[in-house]
């Protein structure tokens, strides 16, 4: 990610007249629906589901798309070995930083080997470039609009909390998906997102769990509590683990433990905090009390890590303390939405 932020302060040079007079890309109206007092528009609880008929897919890999926001949005979705057609499976969404792609994610994660051992539907959805939403710039820019980050995604307020919505709705109608077993995580800019996705879809993300990224919505109000498990190395250079105002084009951020402790305050957490995991230079600490008591707030610091992706030793040396992959999933699967 680090090299791919000079292309984005190229582009962002190039477009800053444009980009200041850029609005929301959804090209569609508000979504009326609302739950709580307070709850984002479209924040909604889908129906629960027990089985499905009609769905054709079988195990495999798949690069989809569906239309949003006047834009072909692209996304591949591994269908693991054993599905069954008529049985409602978890989700694992999982977004790329910043400058990558969909296929990056994968190979970064693993999480399609790891589907198939363990039965669940791992999508990895692409982000817009500049090329995309304004016409020109570099194509080296995929994002999310994370708010406080990243690229041409915030810069121009890209509706991809929309777009990830649509996802949903598309991949209901071709794999049986468990509407209460949906979960995200992200790597940087991607977390920054899954971050913004507990705010703002609560009713449709059970739990989270960001990679190198933080909690920047400026009024982050989740209308339920959400689970979340942030990953982070004490010595990233990209996105700091105590903060910081680095993001050409972004806003400033919170720390890592501030990103959690706001979550632990969501989610009604009283008691004190306990460990939960330690192995050489990863620890994992858990804010305890909450609301319900699986709304835990957890927060694993990689000591001296970099920008990595923990258990993946092959980019920026991420520690083999750590596999961040199965310790999401293994937070998921105790995490279903109530």
């Amino acid at each position: 990610m680090r090299l791919r932020l000079l292309a984005l302060a190229a582009s962002s040079l190039l477009l800053t007249a444009t980009a200041c007079g850029s609005t929301d890309d959804s090209g569609t109206p508000p979504d009326d629906e609302t739950g709580l007092p307070g709850t984002p528009a479209g924040d909604v609880a889908p129906a629960d589901r027990t089985a499905c008929a009609g769905l054709t897919v079988t195990p495999g890999t798949y690069d989809w798309t569906v239309e949003h926001g006047g834009h072909t949005r692209a996304f591949r979705v591994h269908v693991p070995a054993g599905y069954d057609a008529t049985k409602p499976t978890p989700v694992v969404l999982s977004f790329h930083g910043f400058g990558s792609t969909e296929q990056e994610q994968e190979q970064l994660t693993g999480f399609s080997t790891l589907a198939d051992a363990e039965g669940f539907i791992a999508v990895y959805p692409r982000g817009l470039n500049f090329p995309e939403v304004y016409g020109r710039g570099e194509p080296d820019t995929r994002g999310w609009n994370g708010e406080a980050c990243c690229g041409p995604a915030q810069i121009g307020n890209v509706d991809d909390v929309g777009f990830v919505d649509a996802l949903l709705a598309d991949l209901d109608t071709r794999v049986c998906t468990d509407p209460r077993r949906v979960f995200a995580n992200g790597f940087s800019n991607g977390g920054f997102f899954s971050y913004r996705l507990a705010c703002e879809r609560a009713q449709r993300i059970a739990a989270i769990a960001p990679v190198s990224g933080m909690e920047g919505v400026t009024d982050c109000r989740p209308s339920r509590p959400v689970p979340v498990l942030h990953i982070h190395g004490s010595a990233d250079e990209t996105i700091f683990y105590d903060g910081g105002e680095n993001v050409l084009g972004g806003k400033p951020y919170p720390s890592a433990p501030e990103s959690v402790r706001r979550f632990a305050e969501f989610n009604g957490c009283t008691g004190p905090q306990q460990q939960t995991y330690q192995q050489g230079n990863s620890t994992c600490v858990a804010y305890t009390g909450c609301q319900p008591e699986s709304a835990t707030a957890s927060l694993c610091t990689v000591t001296g890590g970099k920008h990595a992706w923990p258990g993946q030793p092959l980019y920026n040396g991420g520690t083999t303390d750590l596999d961040a992959s199965l310790q999401m999933w293994r937070f998921f699967q105790a995490r279903p939405r109530p």
